[in-house]
C-alpha cells in the first residue's frame, strides 16, 4: 500500500490494523499490501458502458469488486452536489456580464492575483468575480480535494485502474526526505538512480566512458517516445540558451528520435559520427514497439560503421527502462542501465532518468538538479494544503480549468509563451493534459454526464500571433495562458530602435490578454473615421478570458516551476472531476489494433498471405494498395511471426 503521514513529518509502513477498514487488501509476501481485485463490471446501467470490462492491474484475489478508492466521496457523480449545481446557476449571471465591465472593479481585478517563490499569478482576465472564486474553493472542498492531493502525496494508489501510487513528485525530492512507499523508500531509490546518472554523464563529459574507437562521445541521440521525448526535449530547448547551460554544452549535441518514420532516423545521424556518438533508448518495459525498432535501427547503424561486434553496443548504447533482463538480451550492458518505476507515467517521468541522462550529459549535472528545484519549489506549494487554497497556484488555475470547460462550455485551451526557448512546452503539456483528463468515466466507472479535458494547443509569442489568434479574436473564443519573464535569456538593444527586442516581445505579452478581454465596439471604430460598411469586419467582441504568469527569467530553476505548475494543475482538474488523471487505457487499443496490423503486414508482403477478413473492407482495400505500392525490405531470413516473435532469435547473425 503505502506510508502515511504521522506527527513530526516521519512517514511509516502500514499495518493490517491501520489501513483503513473501507479499504480491502490482500497480503502478498513479507509486509507488502496490495489493492485486492482485478476486475471491475458496471451494474444498473442500460448504457453502452454496461458492456465495458474493465482490467485493473494488481494481484487477483477472487474477487469481482473494484478497488476500494484512496479517498471516497459521498456522491456517484460530483454533478449531483448543491456545490456543483450552485456554480451552474452562478454561471448564468456571470455570462451576463462581460470582462469590459468586470476589469473595471480595481478591487476585483487586486483580488484574482497570487505569488509563489517568484511567480506572479494574474487571472483577473478570467471570467470569474470573488463569488465565483468562493464557489470553486467551495467545491474544491466538496469533493475533497485537499485529502487527494495528500493521498498523492503519501504515495496512496490514487491510480486506481493499475493499482499503482502517482509519485512523480518523489523524483525531485530533497535528498534527505524519507517516503516509504510499499515498504520501500522510494526517495532513497530515486537519489541512488540520480547519483548512477551524475556519475555516468560525469564520465562521458569528461572523456572517461569513450566509444569502442576511444574516441569521446559528444553526440547523444535518445530514442523514445511520447513521454520518454517530449518531456526531455522540452527542457532541452529551454536550456539551450541559458548562459550557464549553452557554456556547459559547448562541442556536445543532443537529437531525439521518437518517430518511426525513416525520416526521422535520417534527420538524426546525417550529420554525425558513429564513433562519437552515445544512444540511449528510453522505454520502462523495454517493449514498446517504436522505441525498439527505433534502438534496432541505431544499432544497425552503429554496426555500419563500427563493425558488428557485442563491444559496439556495450560503449555505445545505454537504456533508461526498470526492464534490465530485456535490456541486456538486447546487448546493452545492465550496469548502464538507469532505471524508472511503474509510479512514473510516460509524460510525468522527465524529473526521472528519462530527462536527467540525456540533459545531464548535454548540459551537466548541476543544470538538472537545478531545474529539480525549482519543480520541487512549486511541489511545495502545492502540497501546503495546511494553507489557504488562495494561495495555491496550481490549485487556482486548476479549479479555472474545471470553470471554463464544465460551466462556461469552452472546449479549447491555449498556451503562449513568450519565450522561443519555450517552444516546445506546449506539446509538452498538450500530452500531460489530453493524455490525462481525456477520459469518459468517473473513478467508479460511472458515465460523466459534465464536460472534462480541453484540447490544448500553443505556439510561442509572437509567432502564434501571425499563426492562429485571429481565430481567438474572432472566431472561437479559447482561454488563453500568456507566459512571460521579465529578463530575457539573451538581451539584444539595436542602436535607434526604439525598445529593445525583449521589450518588443513583452509588449505583445502585456497588449493580447487586454485585446482578447476588451475587444473592439463598432463606436470605436467610428471614432477611427472607418466606413461604415467595413464595421462588422472590425469589431471584435473581446471577453475572451485569459491568465498571466509573469516570472523573473527563464533558466532551469524557473523550467521546473513551470513543469511543475502545470502537471499539478492538470491533477487539480482531476480530482474535482473525480477522472483517473494518470492511466491512459485509450492509448493501448491503438496498440492492440497496431499489432495485429503489423503481424499482416509482414505475413503478405513476404509469405503471400491473403489479408485477413477480420479487418473491414476499408482497412484491407487501404493495406492492399499499400502493399502494391510499397517496395519491402529484402531479407536473407525474413522475420517470421510463428518462429520469432518472442524467441530471442540472435541480433548479431549476419
Amino acid at each position: 500500500m503505502c506510508a502515511f503521514l504521522v506527527s513530526g513529518g516521519n512517514w511509516r509502513l502500514p499495518t493490517a490494523d491501520s489501513v483503513p477498514k473501507q479499504v480491502e487488501y490482500c497480503l502478498r509476501g513479507s509486509r507488502r499490501w496490495v489493492p485486492r481485485v482485478c476486475y471491475k463490471r458496471s451494474s444498473l446501467r442500460s448504457s453502452a458502458s454496461d458492456l465495458r470490462q474493465e482490467r485493473v492491474s494488481g494481484t487477483h484475489c477472487g474477487s469481482e469488486s473494484a478497488p476500494a478508492l484512496p479517498v471516497s466521496v459521498d456522491y456517484r457523480l460530483v454533478s449531483e452536489t448543491a456545490e456543483w449545481k450552485g456554480l451552474e446557476a452562478h454561471s448564468e449571471e456571470i455570462k451576463r456580464l462581460h470582462l469590459r465591465e468586470l476589469m473595471r472593479d480595481a478591487e476585483r481585478v487586486r483580488s484574482l492575483r497570487a505569488e509563489f517563490d517568484g511567480i506572479y499569478l494574474d487571472y483577473s482576465r478570467q471570467r470569474v468575480n470573488r463569488q465565483t472564486m468562493q464557489l470553486l474553493f467551495d467545491l474544491a472542498r466538496r469533493t475533497r480535494l485537499t485529502d487527494k492531493i495528500r493521498a498523492m502525496q503519501s504515495g496512496a494508489h490514487i491510480n486506481a485502474t493499475e493499482g499503482r501510487a502517482v509519485l512523480h513528485t518523489a523524483l525531485r525530492a530533497d535528498r534527505r526526505a524519507t517516503l516509504v512507499v510499499d515498504g520501500v523508500d522510494v526517495i532513497r531509490e530515486v537519489w541512488e538512480v540520480l547519483d548512477h546518472v551524475r556519475d555516468f554523464s560525469e564520465r562521458v563529459r569528461n572523456g572517461i566512458h569513450r566509444g569502442v574507437t576511444g574516441k569521446p562521445l559528444r553526440n547523444v541521440i535518445a530514442v523514445g517516445i511520447g513521454g520518454s521525448y517530449l518531456g526531455p526535449d522540452f527542457v532541452h530547448e529551454a536550456f539551450r540558451t541559458d548562459p550557464d547551460a549553452f557554456e556547459a554544452a559547448k562541442g556536445r549535441h543532443l537529437h531525439f528520435l521518437s518517430n518511426v518514420d525513416p525520416v526521422d532516423i535520417k534527420r538524426c545521424t546525417q550529420d554525425l559520427s558513429a564513433d562519437e556518438t552515445l544512444i540511449i533508448v528510453v522505454s520502462k518495459s523495454f517493449t514498446t514497439a517504436e522505441t525498439l525498432l527505433n534502438a534496432r535501427a541505431m544499432r544497425e547503424w552503429l554496426w555500419s560503421q563500427l563493425g558488428r561486434s557485442e563491444d559496439v553496443v556495450r560503449h555505445h548504447m545505454v537504456a533508461c527502462s526498470s526492464n534490465v533482463k530485456m535490456v541486456e538480451k538486447f546487448g546493452i550492458d545492465p550496469r548502464n542501465t538507469f532505471e524508472f518505476w511503474d509510479w512514473v507515467g510516460g509524460r510525468y517521468s522527465v524529473c526521472s532518468a528519462v530527462g536527467a541522462l540525456p540533459l545531464s550529459i548535454q548540459y551537466g549535472f548541476a543544470s538538472f538538479a537545478r531545474f529539480l528545484e525549482g519543480a520541487r519549489s512549486v511541489d511545495s506549494n502545492f502540497y501546503d494544503v495546511s494553507r489557504p487554497l488562495e494561495g495555491n497556484l496550481p490549485v487556482i488555475m486548476g479549479l479555472l480549468g474545471v470553470w471554463n470547460l464544465s460551466f462556461l462550455g469552452y472546449k479549447s485551451r491555449a498556451l503562449h509563451p513568450y519565450a522561443e526557448a519555450l517552444l516546445k512546452f506546449p506539446a509538452h503539456i498538450q500530452q500531460v493534459d489530453m493524455e490525462s483528463n481525456g477520459k469518459h468515466v468517473t473513478l467508479r466507472g460511472d458515465d460523466v454526464d459534465y464536460a472534462v479535458g480541453e484540447i490544448d494547443f500553443g505556439e510561442p509569442g509572437t509567432n502564434g500571433q501571425h499563426s492562429f489568434f485571429q481565430l481567438l479574436h474572432m472566431g472561437q473564443p479559447v482561454p488563453c495562458d500568456f507566459i512571460g519573464f521579465i529578463e530575457s535569456q539573451y538581451p539584444l538593444c539595436i542602436e535607434g530602435e526604439p525598445v529593445s527586442n525583449a521589450d518588443e516581445l513583452m509588449a505583445n505579452f502585456f497588449a493580447q490578454p487586454d485585446a482578447l478581454a476588451y475587444g473592439k465596439t463598432a463606436e470605436e471604430c467610428r471614432v477611427e473615421g472607418r466606413p461604415e460598411w467595413l464595421i462588422p469586419h472590425l469589431v471584435t467582441t473581446g471577453n475572451r478570458p485569459s491568465l498571466s504568469l509573469l516570472l523573473p527569467r527563464l533558466d532551469p530553476y524557473t523550467t521546473g516551476q513551470l513543469l511543475a505548475l502545470y502537471e499539478h494543475r492538470t491533477a487539480v482538474q482531476g480530482f474535482v472531476w473525480d477522472i483517473n488523471s494518470f492511466d491512459q487505457w485509450g492509448v493501448e487499443l491503438g496498440k492492440v489494433l497496431a499489432k495485429r496490423v503489423r503481424k499482416q503486414l509482414n505475413e503478405s508482403r513476404y509469405y503471400g498471405h491473403r489479408i485477413s477478413e477480420e479487418f473491414n473492407v476499408s482497412t484491407r482495400d487501404l493495406m492492399e494498395r499499400y502493399l502494391r505500392g510499397q517496395v519491402g525490405c529484402a531479407f536473407n531470413q525474413p522475420f517470421d511471426y510463428q518462429r520469432d516473435t518472442g524467441t530471442g532469435r540472435s541480433t548479431l547473425q549476419p
